[in-house]
């Protein structure tokens, strides 16, 4: 078939057009993978500079008052096709609050007690003794007078005790009395249930030995070796009495006072009476003695 003038110039057209083609072909280029929790955006064409969105940092939770911080929240992503977010680290949980132990209580001090609590009060007179020995040694046995000679200083005695504790309180004193003693008769006052002790009046048989007590406040004498009658006798004395006492006031034990008459000899304990867990038991004590112990002292309202 034979071409017309303007047909080579086609073809040469064609050839050209077709070798531009092959050089630079048409290519989708993906974008890279995004870094932290970042993704790449695709781009038309060559080489795109990528475009990231950086995942947000987890937030640290806040230390809670004596409970425990929750965690932070995860970082979110967001990127192009392809591309996979890196989640975010998770916040450091809150430090439990210590919780204040209270103190213990400092416990009150113990109130004063009374009985044994409060026999310092009497302190001064307690197992304090009225002695009256005879003045030859060992005047035991039947052979024996039934009486014995004593001492000027033996037959009439005086001692001044004070009675501690506050002056604006009364207490009662409750004595242990024990000893062995001849007998006196006592009148104007009144016989205790014991039927030894006598509160109040005076000594009514002159001659015979007094043991005796006299209180300042609340002023009152007391006698400890009462008998109806009197005679040369001997007997010992077991009993517990209380007798109020003030605070700071002063009393006075004696032997053969008031109105007794020393006469410079005593009844003798020649039968050795011996007056238990007393000194000087198991032997007897040679002549009369009588012993007072505090057993308690209570202050009264």
């Amino acid at each position: 078939m034979s071409m017309s003038k303007q047909q080579p110039i086609i073809l040469l057209a064609l050839v050209l057009s077709a070798s531009c083609s092959d050089s630079q072909p048409d290519v989708m280029a993906s974008g890279g993978a995004g870094s932290g929790g970042t993704a790449t955006a695709p781009t038309a064409g060559g080489a795109g500079a990528p475009i990231t969105t950086a995942g947000a940092a987890g937030t640290p939770a806040v230390a809670g008052s004596a409970t425990t911080g929750g965690g932070g929240a995860g970082g979110v992503t967001s990127g192009g096709s392809g591309g996979s977010g890196t989640s975010g680290a998770g916040g450091t949980g809150g430090t439990g609050g210590a919780g204040l132990a209270g103190s213990a209580g400092v416990g009150g001090a113990g109130g004063a007690g009374g009985g044994a609590g409060l026999a310092a009060i009497a302190a001064d007179f307690d197992k304090f003794r009225l002695e009256c020995p005879c003045i030859d040694a060992d005047h035991f046995g039947t052979d024996k007078t039934d009486n014995c000679d004593a001492t000027p200083a033996v037959d009439r005695q005086t001692y001044t005790k004070t009675v501690a504790g506050d002056a604006g309180v009364v207490y009662d004193v409750k004595l242990h009395v024990r000893g062995n003693t001849e007998p006196n008769t006592y009148v104007k006052g009144a016989l205790d249930a014991n039927k030894r002790f006598y509160v109040g009046g005076e000594t009514s048989t002159p001659g015979y030995t007094a043991y005796m007590l006299t209180v300042s406040d609340p002023p009152q004498v007391y006698f400890f070796n009462y008998n109806p009658s009197t005679s040369h006798i001997h007997f010992l004395i077991d009993y517990e009495v209380t007798i109020p006492m003030r605070g700071g006031t002063m009393v006075k034990f004696e032997v053969n006072g008031g109105k007794s008459v020393p006469d410079g000899h005593g009844v003798s304990n020649r039968e050795q009476l011996v007056v238990p867990d007393v000194p000087p038991a198991p032997a007897p004590f040679n002549g009369q003695f009588v012993q007072f112990d505090v057993v308690s002292v209570q202050a009264r309202p």
